[in-house]
Formats: C-alpha cells, structure tokens, sequence
C-alpha cells in the first residue's frame, strides 16, 4: 500500500492529508489559529495534485484510482471535519453537536455528487467547493483578532448554515484554471501567514 506514495502526485496528497491530521491534532488542544493555518497548506496540497497528475505519464489505474480515493479522503477533511472540530469547539450552544453533525453530512453527500459528476467540459462543477470553508473560517477569525471582537456563537451558525447550503446548490462554478488555482492557493497562503502572526503576537 504505502508503494503507492511514491507517485509524485499521492504523496503531495498525504502531505495534505498529514496537515490535516496534525491541524486538527491543534485545534484539539486549543490552538486554532495555528490549526487553521496548518490545514489550509492541506488545501494547496489540494490545488497542486492534480496537476502533477496530469503531467505525470505512465500512471498504473491503480495509482490513479487510489490516488482519487485519498483526495477525495482529504476533500473531507480539510472541506467538512477540520472545520466542524473548529467550530464545535468555539460553539457553546446545546446544538453545537447538531450542527458539526450537519456540516460533515453536507460535506459528504457533495464529495459523493462530485465523485460521480465531476467537472463539465468547461472546468465547471455543481455547489461551491469545500475548499472555501476553510478560509472562510481563517477570515472569521482574523477579523475576531485584528479588527474587532465577534459573537463567534452567532457569526459561525450564521455563515456556515447558508455556506453549507451553497455546497450542494444546484449551481455552475468555475471550479478549475489557472485563475482559480492562483487565487485558491494565494488566498490560503495569505490567510495562513496572517493565522500565525496573529497567533505569534498573541503569545
């Protein structure tokens, strides 16, 4: 099994993975914001994959089918669980369960969709990717510490809820490109500099 990580392409996926587990190893203990930036290097991982798939000759179906199924496992994580951890922890609400719970069912019935439909022709896919809950998360709380204190118990229900919607609206969004891979990957990188020295200057 673990031979199949030597393609160049599944191995930047279980690095994304590894950043993933380790994020949501942190925000266990209480460090969100390092959490956070960690798990969104996951979503770069995401970005560059699968163009080193596709530049990669001479791939064995099984590497590409395995290889589908860890990033399709990494989707979930970084899309759906990571921020449920996060905002179950930051929720103090009796529905706090309830609602984490919601997030990971979204999260899974449009990895399910996607892995059958995929993307059209156009580069187009249905619902909004996972890959913006995470920095939309990273946003919440760098305005909560840098610009004003939020009602996170209200601001997190209020944007994840219709977020959540929008995952599996029956909408097109340009979903691939060079346009989108430079501004997935230069805003997850933005928001992961700016997580840290948030959490660095807070110490």
């Amino acid at each position: 099994m673990v031979s199949y990580l030597s393609d160049r392409a599944n191995a930047v996926t279980a690095f994304g993975i590894l950043c993933s587990g380790a994020a949501m190893g942190l925000v266990a203990r209480g460090h969100y914001e390092v959490g956070i930036a960690l798990g969104l290097w996951a979503i770069i991982a995401d970005d560059v994959d699968g163009e080193i798939a596709r530049r990669t000759k001479n791939r064995t179906m099984a590497t590409k089918v395995i290889g589908k199924a860890l990033d399709a496992f990494s989707d979930l994580i970084f899309g759906s669980v990571t921020p449920a951890i996060v905002i179950a922890s930051l929720i103090d609400s009796p529905a706090s369960p309830v609602f984490t719970a919601f997030l990971l069912l979204v999260g899974a019935l449009r990895l399910a969709y996607f892995d059958y439909f995929g993307l059209d022709d156009r580069g187009y896919s249905t619902g909004l990717p996972l890959s913006y809950a995470l920095p939309v998360l990273a946003a919440i709380l760098l305005v909560d510490h840098t610009i004003a204190p939020l009602e996170l118990g209200v601001v997190l229900p209020a944007v994840f809820v219709p977020l959540s919607l929008l995952h599996i609206a029956p909408f097109k969004i340009k979903a691939s490109g060079t346009l989108v891979h430079v501004l997935t990957i230069g805003s997850a990188i933005t928001a992961s500099a700016g997580l840290l020295i948030t959490s660095i200057a807070g110490t």
